[in-house]
């Protein structure tokens, strides 16, 4: 559609019609583009005009006018109609895996494929000024998967993941190491039923043919195109952080675990909105696998090329529930048997000597980094301004049992629990009290003497050259 200058609505639209001598776009106006015309339907042109155009390959173009007639598959001729026919029949689909045959940009192809991935639309400012969408994804067939992105106004439309498509019209482009597809203005994009998609593997079949499922436990470095199930552990905050040419990224850390071991999960930007809570099965298609050299153990990263979906009925029956996984995979220890290299172990003890006097750490909203002076208006390390400061909650203390005692430091969310107030409203009462933290000390006495069960990992203390615990989770919280 567009705007005339009376105010009025217009409307156009372009096809290409095809005989044995070459083509020719035609540009259907107004009523015109009404016409219900399928690719491979013979058309007939009647009363259009023929106009230069330096952008068609052949130099003109049919434009419709109040006086063309359109006859979509016309009776008569039949020479001619079979001559056409045959035309029409090399213009059907091809495989996804002949995608990969094209050498150019810009070919034009159909595939029909089931949407194996999907991630979010993400908008980008153009040359001249105007925002664009794109959103991407995979879609597959039999012979395999090819990359596709959808653009403005085919970027807002709705997908669905394990949805069958017919695409026409798709432009190739030629990517990094394959050649992938756009989606744009002159494409159609039809979702089909079932009965017309039913010569295509089940969602389920091209995923088994795409990916190789791992447990967690068999997961190694570098591995690719796998797909792993498992239920979520633990979640941390969502952090902001500063790239080096400026821009601002998230990150977010979760944990998943099956039957076989746990895993770190790396989230970035986009794929930290999770929709999913602690104890929700998580199916990740296409991570990436990184080694890390703190843990000593492989992880995961999930960003643009990487989906989280629900695991299916079938993929759910071996998964654990949460706390038979967490009887599977946390070790229970006592404190003198802790060692540095201990990651999720279960420790039980009480708990003694809060220190709430530096129970806030003021930070740099920017680059996260503490701030000696709250009074800062421009950070000492990044040289950012500082409209707002961020303040970490931090309680130290001990944890004492039968064999020992270690320090412990608590951060943000379990200091909230511990303390049962949100950290928003300590820092209001902090900032109302000018920096007095007294209405905290009945708090404190409060969680003196508690017996806690706790998810730790064990550190090293450069200060006092000792191991301490840094929980993350609280499993218990009793007298």
């Amino acid at each position: 559609t567009f705007d005339r200058q009376d105010g009025t609505k217009g409307y156009v639209k372009s096809i290409e019609i095809t005989d044995d001598t070459g083509s020719i776009r035609v540009t259907l106006w107004g009523d015109d583009t009404k016409l219900k015309v399928s690719k491979g339907d013979i058309l007939k042109v009647m009363g259009g005009n023929i106009e230069y155009d330096d952008y068609a390959t052949s130099g003109y173009r049919v434009n419709t006018n109040w006086n063309t007639e359109l006859r979509v598959n016309p009776e008569g001729n039949e020479e001619l109609a079979e001559g056409l026919n045959e035309i029409a029949s090399k213009l059907g689909p091809i495989t996804i895996s002949e995608v990969q045959d094209h050498e150019d940009d810009g070919e034009e192809v159909d595939i029909i494929g089931r949407l194996i991935t999907l991630n979010d639309t993400h908008s980008f400012q153009r040359d001249d000024g105007s925002t664009g969408y794109v959103r991407s994804g995979d879609i597959a067939d039999s012979t395999g998967k090819v990359r596709i992105s959808f653009w403005d106004e085919k970027a807002e439309a709705s997908y669905g993941i394990g949805k069958a498509y017919q695409v026409e019209n798709a432009r190739t482009r030629l990517g990094m190491y394959e050649v992938e597809l756009n989606v744009g203005k002159t494409t159609r994009v039809i979702e089909l039923s079932d009965a017309e998609s039913s010569d295509l593997p089940s969602f389920e079949e091209l995923e088994e043919q795409i990916y190789e499922t791992k447990k967690i436990f068999d997961i190694e470095e570098d591995d690719m195109n796998i797909k792993v199930v498992g239920r979520i552990l633990e979640i941390e905050d969502t952090r902001e952080f500063e790239r080096q040419d400026g821009t601002k990224g998230l990150v977010r850390n979760i944990t998943i675990g099956d039957d076989s071991g746990f895993i770190s999960v790396t989230l970035w930007d986009d794929k930290t909105n999770l929709p999913y809570d602690i104890n929700e099965a998580i199916k990740i298609q296409n991570p990436r696998v990184n080694y890390n050299d703190l843990s000593n153990r492989v992880d995961l990263s999930v960003g643009n090329s990487t989906n989280i979906l629900q695991p299916s009925y079938n993929e759910l029956t071996s998964l654990p529930d949460i706390e038979e996984l967490q009887n599977i995979l946390y070790t229970s220890k006592d404190i003198a048997s802790l060692e540095l290299e201990d990651r999720s172990v279960k420790i039980k003890g009480i708990f003694s000597n809060p220190y709430i006097e530096k129970i806030l750490i003021p930070k740099c909203p920017i680059c996260n980094r503490t701030l000696e002076d709250e009074d800062e208006e421009e950070c000492p390390h990044c040289g950012n301004p500082i409209d707002e400061i961020k303040y970490l909650l931090m309680l130290p203390g001990k944890i004492t049992d039968d064999t020992g005692e270690i320090q412990v430091t608590f951060f943000n969310e379990l200091v909230e629990q511990l303390l049962d107030m949100k950290h928003d409203d300590i820092v209001a009462l902090y900032e109302e009290s000018e920096g007095d933290i007294g209405f905290l000390e009945t708090k404190a006495m409060d969680i003196e003497g508690r017996t806690l069960e706790l998810l730790a990992d064990v550190t090293y203390n450069n200060y006092d050259e000792e191991i301490r615990l840094r929980p993350k989770k609280i499993f218990k919280n009793e007298f």
